[in-house]
């Protein structure tokens, strides 16, 4: 509040100061209490004053308004009736009551609309400095020269700080009757009469050519009687000056402006000197520490060594406070609108920072002073506030707590979080989506804010970088609040990071948690969801996830734990609350094209070590890649069999080298022993084409079309051969026109070098899928399997569910 009014009164200052008004168009308005409506009663003058920065239809120059206000003095016009050394006194005097009358009434308006707030805010320090400041200027507008006229012997009535010459503001010309001519007749033989005025006419007086014309303050013609006796003729100046140019010429201002005087030397022409001077009296260099000029006496004053350029007033000190801590934070954030530009997606959000301010110094510099002493301070106040320099990374709020507090948590209200960037764990194609919005791995974090983004994501991890010296000593290091992460993620891929709890990521960040107790409580557990499909969204109904009941970062619990009174235990070890989805799977059709190709022949893939028929493989001689797959296989069907019960899937398995092998089709009565027996005799040999492999999957769907049973391809191969687009488009496009969608899942259990043309064909498929949204179907998607362990979890995965991305804004 103090803050506002000190403001709007900043803001009608100028008018106020110049009119006595606080508004003068479209109508006048007098300067009031703003709080109570009323009148400032106080004595003022109508007079106008120069302000600058006065609204432009009100603007007048400088030198028009002093004219205006000379005018207005009543005596102005009695000038050649009294003394000119009187009539100036008289004039300045004038001006000066009507400016301290103005002056006065401000300071009352001032005052009145700020009795309820303290002197000692910052903003109130300010509107004071301004006020005074604004105060000397207004004085020094009506401050006249008073030097000689230039063209007669009155003194010069323009401002003090006048360009050019110096002038009266009349005519030159005497406007009394000549002494002379009317007391001529009682002259004494012998005696002279001058006119005591310089009377224009030469009738009585000589009027030749002055000895000294040309000289500064020559009035040109012979100011003696006619027919004087001698030649020496000489007009009725007391002076004439020297006129020579002023010693003040080429003299370099403290702001390295140069400065020359116009003016000539007054000094007399008769008085041997060697410095010229004009007639100005004062210093004409500006002050070093404002606009105004140095209010030394000496025009030569420059001319000193080392000489300070002072204007003999008191200065507002222009440095920012030195203390320690922030001076000020707006209570308001500071909003803009701004446009986000991410991988996915283009849209318009409100950018939120906050405004934290040093003030600057209210110490006052004393008269003839550079500078006051001791620090720079805001406020005067012994027992001011600074607030808290600790900034949050990610939003770059500063803490709003005194500096020093005892609390051992920042606190602040945090907004745009423009200092991180988002780094998701997945594919940049597939992004995160938060709130209907989907963003990608380096996508900028300043649409989301510090107190919002958690709430937003539900339950999740945040990311930071690993602080363990070895990725083992991490994941032993029995922190369950810590989570390694294998991959690498950017930024800085090559830099090991962690999944962290949302309770040790506000611990780290050493503020406090923003968010309620109960969603700390929901944050602390499990991301993990149900696959089941009751709880995804249908219909225009939203989805209604259901999460694991477990810690965030817990132990696998084994199948064969206990089964719990309500819900179930997942094959990955979570424990659900929900019914489980395996006692109610869809079954499908699927098909399985499996590389036969002679790479498959390598051994840096084996058969998962203890598993059930891993000595069985391995005696059939296939302890080699596609044995792996055979291994893999087994157990894929074996949790099938046992998630489906009594139903069944449809099992095609085609073995693709440089062409294909059905080696069974839309078989549901074989058990996993007996479709290994069928895979067994087989071994790696010759080339590869995945367009046939394509093509024989889309010839066998067809041939065993069933709307009961889905098709789903699942695609293994280490990627070396080519595939083309159409195939993969038509293959989609002939699923569509039967009204089901297709669901393709390719596994890479080789190099990622060759990883290319299995990412093309999903691309593909994905896109395919976009387009024929009604359909419903399991979204495609890549895997690589890295190892045997990894090739079984990932067959797993396809047949219970697909994990959620995890994703985190981070520096």
């Amino acid at each position: 509040m103090a803050s506002h009014r000190a403001q709007l009164l900043l803001t009608l200052l100028p008018t106020a100061l110049a009119f006595g008004m606080q508004d003068v168009e479209p109508e006048i308005e007098p300067l009031k209490n703003l709080d109570t409506d009323m009148p400032i009663d106080s004595p003022d003058t109508d007079a106008r004053f120069f302000v600058a920065n006065v609204e432009p239809s009100q603007t007048m120059n400088r030198d028009e308004v002093l004219d205006a206000l000379l005018t207005e003095w009543d005596e102005f016009e009695s000038r050649q009736l009294v003394p000119d050394t009187q009539w100036a006194e008289e004039l300045a005097q004038y001006l000066e009551d009507l400016a301290e009358m103005r002056i006065n009434h401000i300071r009352a308006w001032v005052k009145s609309n700020l009795t309820r707030f303290q002197g000692s805010h910052a903003s109130v320090i300010e509107l004071q400095r301004t006020l005074e400041s604004a105060v000397i200027d207004l004085k020094s507008s009506v401050q006249l020269c008073r030097v000689q006229c230039a063209s007669c012997q009155l003194f010069c009535i323009q401002n003090r700080l006048h360009d050019g010459a110096h002038d009266c503001k009349t005519t030159h010309a005497c406007m009394q009757s000549c002494e002379y001519c009317g007391e001529a007749d009682e002259l004494e033989e012998g005696e002279e009469k001058k006119c005591t005025m310089t009377c224009s006419v030469n009738v009585h007086l000589c009027g030749a050519r002055c000895k000294l014309w040309g000289k500064n303050g020559c009035l040109e013609e012979c100011a003696k009687v006619s027919d004087h006796q001698d030649d020496d003729h000489q007009c009725a100046a007391v002076t004439h000056a020297c006129g020579e140019p002023c010693d003040l010429c080429y003299v370099t201002s403290v702001d390295g402006s140069e400065y020359r005087c116009k003016g000539r030397c007054r000094i007399s022409v008769d008085v041997e000197h060697e410095s010229h001077q004009c007639d100005a009296q004062y210093c004409p260099i500006p002050c070093q520490l404002c606009k105004r000029l140095c209010a030394s006496p000496d025009h030569l004053h420059a001319l000193e060594a080392d000489a300070i350029h002072l204007c003999g007033t008191t200065h507002a000190c222009s440095q920012r406070c030195t203390a320690a801590g922030v001076c000020q934070i707006d209570t308001a954030p500071e909003s803009i609108e701004a446009t986000f530009k991410g991988m996915h997606e283009c849209f318009q959000y409100t950018k939120y920072s906050q405004v934290a301010k040093r003030l600057k110094c209210v110490k006052i510099i004393p008269p003839g002073h550079l500078q006051h002493e001791g620090s720079h301070d805001h406020s005067l106040d012994p027992n001011v506030i600074h607030y808290c320099q600790a900034r949050c990374a990610s939003c770059k709020y500063y803490c709003t707590l005194p500096l020093g507090h005892s609390e051992q948590e920042h606190i602040t209200r945090h907004g745009s979080m423009s200092n991180v960037r988002w780094s998701v764990d997945c594919p940049d194609e597939e992004g995160l989506e938060v709130e209907g919005r989907r963003f990608s791995t380096s996508d900028e974090g300043a649409p989301m804010m510090c107190n919002l983004v958690c709430q937003a994501l539900g339950r999740h991890v945040h990311i930071d970088y690993c602080r363990a010296k070895t990725p083992t000593e991490c994941r032993l290091g029995g922190n369950h609040e810590v989570q390694h992460v294998a991959r690498k993620l950017r930024p800085e891929p090559d830099q090991p990071k962690d999944y962290l709890t949302h309770n040790l990521f506000w611990k780290r960040s050493g503020f406090k948690d923003p968010y309620s107790r109960e969603e700390q409580t929901n944050f602390a557990k499990c991301d993990s969801m149900c696959a089941g499909s009751e709880h995804a969204a249908s219909g225009g109904k939203p989805a209604v996830p259901s999460y694991c009941i477990l810690p965030l970062f817990h132990a696998p619990l084994s199948v064969n734990n206990a089964r719990p009174k309500q819900g179930y235990i997942s094959r990955d070890g979570h424990e659900f609350t929900c019914r489980d989805p395996a006692t109610r799977q869809q079954p499908f059709h699927i098909v399985f094209l499996i590389d036969r190709s002679m790479s498959m022949n390598k051994d840096d893939r084996k058969p998962l070590e203890g598993s059930a028929v891993c000595g069985k493989i391995r005696a059939r001689g296939r302890n080699n890649r596609l044995g792996a797959v055979y291994a893999a296989l087994h157990n894929f069907w074996t949790a099938r069999q046992a998630a489906l019960g009594l139903q069944r899937d449809a099992n095609t398995i085609i073995l693709h080298a440089e062409g294909t092998q059905s080696v069974c089709e839309n078989d549901t009565t074989r058990s996993p022993d007996e479709l290994l027996d069928l895979l067994l005799p087989n071994i790696p040999k010759g080339g590869n084409s995945f367009n046939k492999a394509l093509k024989a999957a889309d010839v066998v769907i067809s041939k065993w079309w069933d709307d009961a049973r889905p098709p789903v391809i699942i695609f293994l191969s280490d990627g070396i051969a080519t595939v083309s687009d159409r195939v993969v488009q038509g293959l989609f496009k002939k699923m569509a026109q039967n009204g089901k969608g297709l669901s393709l899942h390719a596994i890479l259990f080789g190099p990622d070098a060759t990883s290319s043309r299995l990412k093309r064909m999903i691309t593909i498929a994905l896109d395919a899928q976009s387009k024929t949204p009604a359909l419903t179907s399991a979204p495609s998607s890549f895997h690589e399997a890295l190892d045997s362990v990894q090739l079984s979890q990932t067959f797993l995965g396809i047949a219970e569910s697909l994990r959620k991305p995890r994703g985190a804004l981070m520096q």
